[in-house]
């Protein structure tokens, strides 16, 4: 499974499955939280200097999707204090 190249893909039941993040129940949108089904659409993303790298579903999915992932990130930081970095 070579997901890091950055395409879309579909969701196999390997992909629902599978422990992302150590954990079955992470494969979903890192922006809307949708949790994928097989048969989604789905794609990584590189973050590009954030603190991570991110999934996200076709609704969210667009050429600014960094740039609203980053903004998602900063929100949360400002109004979670657990979110910050240590």
């Amino acid at each position: 499974m070579v997901f890091t190249d950055q395409k879309s893909r579909i969701a196999t039941e390997e992909h629902v499955n599978a422990p992302w993040n150590g954990n079955k129940k992470n494969f979903r949108c890192y922006l809307c939280g949708y949790r994928f089904k097989v048969g989604d659409y789905w794609r990584w993303v590189f973050g590009k200097g954030l603190t991570r790298n991110f999934m996200v579903c076709k609704s969210c999915d667009g050429e600014d999707v960094l740039e609203r992932f980053k903004k998602a990130c900063e929100e949360l930081k400002t109004r979670f204090w657990w979110a910050l970095e240590r």
